[in-house]
């Protein structure tokens, strides 16, 4: 069978372009043609619009999330099926989000910057450049497996990974190769990680999200800010232990469907650099919706972030009337208790991994959580309220609190956080 080139990320042929529709076609039928005149010789291909979609993402950014979804509501579903594979709903899509096709399948040069190059696969970028210059110049390199270690980064980060491989290739051929002779010695120069180096600055990034990206959980949203930094190069320190994770941390967690304008985002690295020059090149690397301010050096070995949270700044948007909103505002800003139920953790578990919920319900008065809370009239309709939480006692009123006591729609009332205070 013949099947059409696509270029994959993590190999060194990611650089180069993919041959159009058209002249896959016309390529097949050249092979077709030539093949026809041999009798016993049966000639396999694969569909060539398939090979077409798989070139239209496998090198994708976040741009081809749009793509998908107007394929998938032009009608595309089970595309891996030949007979099924709909292309009127492919070109629907590609016509009505603009998406570059011909970008998708250009050859990319040697410093291109790739949307998974933030992502470790083990194997370095500048071993899959060099081996694709190298098949460029048609030299031939031998097989690891069954050679010497072309030291391609796998070897360093995974040594027993690769012992492992070449023993099961030297058993399934019948040979007998001892695995100490297996990889070139690495033992006189250890290979540095990233849990061996130890942090030295911490940057504290003021940081937003809005549209879509509020609807983001607390662990995705923390997923893409480390995304993020690590396609702007940001040096970033490690925990340690057998599970090391990304020094990053934020002033709270973020709610689903709340907006923010005034968060705080602390990240700690283990090389110096400026915090001017990371804050932009980390706003060309952010997702969508997602927004960075500005940053500023923070000490080091200061208090966590999340334990200097004294207060925090809001705005709520509602298409309710003002009057009864301001109403009750004053009867709450009067009031000498305002009692709200909350359900707090018992011994420190909440949700356990099974679902079930272990907290248990508490009668609370926030008004002494209240600094401030006001309404105006909203431009074109509905009412505009600012309110400010300070921390009494480590707690904090909260926006959904307000939103019940002012008996507003949570679902339809916008909630901002305008800043954070520490």
């Amino acid at each position: 069978g013949v099947s059409t080139f696509v270029p994959k990320p993590f190999t060194p042929f990611q650089w180069a372009a993919q041959i159009s529709l058209d002249e896959t076609v016309r390529r097949q039928r050249l092979l077709a043609d030539g093949f026809r005149k041999m009798r016993g010789v049966k000639f396999g291909r694969h569909a060539p619009e398939a090979s077409y979609i798989e070139g239209l993402l496998s090198r994708a950014d976040r741009r081809a999330a749009d793509l998908i979804e107007a394929a998938w509501r032009h009608g595309a579903r089970f595309e891996t099926w030949d007979e099924q594979l709909n292309m009127g709903a492919w070109r629907a899509a590609i016509e009505e989000t603009g998406y570059d096709v011909e970008a998708a399948f250009h050859e990319r040069p040697p410093d291109a910057r790739f949307p998974w190059d933030h992502i470790d696969a083990g194997v370095t970028k500048e071993w899959l450049l060099e081996e694709w210059r190298r098949a460029l110049a048609l030299e031939h390199v031998q097989d690891c497996r069954s050679g010497v270690c072309n030291l391609c980064g796998a070897n360093r980060q995974a040594p027993e990974l690769c012992r492992r491989m070449r023993e099961r290739h030297t058993e399934a051929a019948g040979q007998e190769i001892q695995a100490e002779t297996i990889l070139r010695d690495n033992t006189s120069s250890r290979h540095e990680t990233v849990q061996d180096r130890e942090p030295i600055q911490r940057i504290r990034f003021r940081i937003g999200r809005s549209g879509e990206a509020r609807f983001l959980s607390h662990l995705e949203m923390q997923s893409a800010w480390t995304r993020a930094l690590r396609r702007a190069g940001a040096p970033i320190a490690y925990s340690k232990g057998f599970h090391a994770h990304p020094k990053v941390t934020f002033a709270a967690a973020a709610p689903l469907g709340e907006e923010s304008e005034g968060d705080y985002m602390d990240v700690v690295l283990d090389r110096f650099v400026y915090p001017d020059e990371l804050l932009a090149r980390l706003r060309e690397t952010l997702p969508r919706d997602f927004h960075v301010y500005d940053a500023a050096d923070a000490p080091l070995r200061g208090p966590s972030l999340m334990s200097s949270v004294v207060g925090f700044a809001y705005t709520l948007f509602t298409e309710a009337a003002h009057a009864p909103i301001a109403d009750a505002i004053q009867q709450i800003m009067q009031a000498g208790c305002v009692m709200v139920a909350r359900k707090v953790k018992v011994s420190g578990v909440g949700i356990t991994p099974n679902g079930q919920d272990r907290r248990k319900t508490v009668s609370l008065d926030i008004r002494p959580m209240i600094e401030s809370l006001s309404c105006r009239p909203a431009d074109g309709g509905g009412a505009v309220i600012d309110f400010i939480t300070r921390s009494v006692d480590g707690r904090l009123a909260k926006p959904r609190e307000i939103i019940e006591l002012l008996g507003l729609d949570p679902v339809t009332t916008l909630v901002r956080k305008r800043d954070t205070f520490l």
